[in-house]
């Protein structure tokens, strides 16, 4: 239960890429950020943390569910903002935004087809959810591998 607690704290480090992403670019409004080395280190991590997290939680969903948990809630607090059409003007409307700078590139250019923002979101937590959960697998079949032998 700790460790799943834990990784759903782990799931909330990309307010802190966002947050850090949104300073920087706010201190040097000329120089625009590495967006793709940015959204593929997130989504490494992203990996690394699910196969780490194998080592101490057994099966794929007890590691994937509540790393990804965060991500799915800002998801459906993005959803909730675009269905009335606008962002919320405080704290929760911003860091809602900013959870997903680091990969909104990415998500961008996958859903360039739909020229909104919302597909672009998704496509974001979908990356996040890809990476760990081949994460999990990849830790999950070392596991095993080396419990064989």
């Amino acid at each position: 239960m700790t460790a799943m607690l834990v990784l759903a704290a782990l799931g909330l480090l990309p307010f802190l890429f966002g947050g850090v992403m949104d300073a920087c670019m706010t201190a040097h409004p000329e120089t625009l950020p590495p967006f793709l080395p940015i959204g593929l280190a997130t989504l490494i991590l992203w990996f690394l943390l699910s196969f780490a997290a194998c080592r101490f939680v057994r099966g794929i969903g007890r590691v994937v569910i509540p790393l990804n948990l965060p991500a799915l809630a800002v998801l459906a607090l993005i959803g909730v903002q675009t269905l009335r059409g606008s962002f919320w003007m405080n704290a929760a409307g911003a860091w809602t935004q900013l959870f997903y700078l680091p990969l909104i590139h990415m998500g961008g250019l996958v859903t360039r087809w739909s020229g909104a923002m919302f597909p672009a979101f998704c496509a974001c937590f979908l990356m996040m959810l890809a990476a760990s959960c081949l994460g999990g697998k990849a830790g999950e079949k070392l596991l095993y591998s080396t419990a064989e032998r």
